[in-house]
């Protein structure tokens, strides 16, 4: 009798172990799907930046401009592969430091030992391995969030950078840059993290106030476009070849953002609530998702009212709405959200306006007003209407003290990597093509074609300090003029 008891309880407990062992699987496998899913969605930012840059662009230099955005693909895809992603690993704490918790040799965050080994491009697994349904997956949503710092780059430098400059700065930007800030302040192992509570939840300065900083640095190495600015410092404006594709770019970016939103979250189906935010605090899909959703709805009226109903500026006040609520994306209101992306949406009109007109920096797109500014005045924002929220695994509360030790790193960080390294090739003259080039157009220089046969060429206007339409052949022909005896100038003293 003891004996029939003893062998039912065996197999209960067998099949107990069979079910949990089912269920176990199950998570994993919707897991997998889950991020694989947010990694295609993320792709539809990557088809808007290269649609929102070419827009802005004028005809002569659309295909180099797309081409640079697919070439921020092959550069930073195999870069983040072999250092950027060991990075994150194994820099959370601070630089990787020796320990038996790791499996190799370094020591990662405390709350995961071994993390660091598995972010090695030698770790089983990041290739083949049917035993691992998510080191692959979660790679590929850092791998997308990468691409992105490049493109928000790539916009402000548009039709005077070099495309092999552009492609080592992406490189610097995607694969180190902005993952070490993700590795210090991104991640439940972060030492912002776990000693001074820094909540950044969606990244709003993680990977979109660093971005714009790094450019920032790299715009005061490589000047403004020629005839830019006239003799008195006053900007024109350069004509964009499509607002409309520009415009859909956008919307285009807007809808990536959802399964942006979607990846930086820790999906849990067998364990309350279901989801966890970077930092692993509880939160739900749906939060993001209303946050997210207000968040265009206020960046859009802010942009609208603060640029006076501009086209481009009321939708880059959508994406900036959306970055300046994106720090607390896990905790705020929907009312709130809507209230502080309008606040966002104003200010990055009025900070473009003066980085472009006051600081005479020419930025194509306001990628600097539009991330670097919204992203930083979203940490800003945490501190004060999210403060007292624990946050990570030692429950550490945000608070503004904490946010402001963000800034203080990452402000730095970004402009001060992209100000030197954009500094050694403006030195080496790499950074900046030719002003024959500029003038000719990237695309006739590099590809040796006109893209729009078909269509004959209508004379180039820009637009005056005044609003005037001006024809821009004699403008850029004086500009160009002013560099070039410049350059001689320089050489000759020299």
């Amino acid at each position: 009798m003891s004996s029939s008891i003893f062998v039912l309880a065996e197999t209960v407990e067998e099949q107990i172990k069979a079910l949990q062992d089912r269920q176990a699987l199950d998570s994993q496998i919707l897991t997998e799907q889950f991020y694989f899913w947010t990694v295609v969605i993320m792709w539809l930012i990557h088809a808007g930046f290269m649609a929102y840059e070419a827009g802005a662009a004028r005809r002569k230099n659309i295909m180099s401009t797309a081409m640079k955005n697919i070439l921020t693909i092959a550069v930073v895809t195999p870069t983040f592969y072999y250092f950027g992603w060991y990075i994150y690993g194994c820099m959370q704490t601070g630089f990787p430091t020796v320990g038996p918790d790791s499996l190799d040799g370094h020591a990662g965050p405390p709350a995961f030992p071994g993390f660091c080994g598995l972010t090695a491009p030698w770790s089983e697994g990041m290739g083949p391995n049917l035993q691992d349904h998510v080191s692959l997956v979660f790679f590929l949503a850092f791998l997308l969030f990468s691409w992105t710092t490049a493109s928000i780059m790539s916009g402000a430098l548009i039709e005077r950078v070099r495309l092999s400059a552009f492609l080592l700065l992406g490189v610097m930007l995607g694969s180190v840059v902005w993952i070490l800030d993700a590795a210090w302040g991104w991640s439940s192992g972060g030492w912002m993290t776990t000693r001074f509570g820094f909540h950044d939840s969606i990244a709003s300065a993680v990977v979109h106030g660093v971005a714009g900083a790094f450019t920032l640095g790299v715009l005061l190495n490589l000047g403004p476009r020629i005839g830019k600015y006239d003799v008195m410092g006053r900007a024109r404006t350069f004509r964009a070849h499509n607002t409309h594709m520009t415009l859909m770019g956008l919307m285009l970016i807007f809808t990536g953002f959802y399964g942006f939103y979607a990846a930086c979250l820790v999906i849990q189906s067998t364990t309350f609530p279901g989801w966890l935010s970077i930092y692993l605090s509880p939160t739900t899909l749906g939060t993001i998702a209303m946050v997210i959703t207000f968040g265009f709805a206020g960046g859009f009226t802010g942009g609208w009212f603060a640029s006076k109903g501009d086209p481009f500026w009321t939708l880059s006040g959508g994406l900036a709405g959306v970055i300046s609520v994106s720090a607390g994306a896990d905790v705020y209101h929907p009312s709130l959200a809507y209230l502080l992306s309008f606040t966002g949406g104003m200010l990055c009109v009025w900070v473009g306006n003066w980085i472009e007109k006051k600081l005479r920096i020419d930025d194509a797109v306001g990628a600097v007003a539009v991330h670097g500014f919204s992203g930083f005045w979203g940490i800003f924002l945490v501190g004060i209407f999210a403060g007292g929220y624990p946050t990570g695994i030692n429950n550490i509360e945000s608070s503004f003290g904490g946010q402001l030790i963000g800034i203080l790193t990452f402000v730095p960080l970004g402009f001060l990597s992209g100000y030197v390294f954009s500094w050694i090739l403006k030195k080496t003259n790499l950074l900046r093509v030719p002003p024959e080039v500029e003038l000719e157009g990237l695309d006739m220089a590099e590809f040796q074609q006109d893209f729009y046969p078909e269509f004959e060429r209508a004379p180039e206007v820009i637009i005056g300090p005044d609003g005037e339409e001006l024809e821009a052949g004699p403008i850029l022909l004086d500009g160009y003029a002013t560099v070039t005896s410049g350059r001689a100038t320089t050489r000759a003293g020299s």
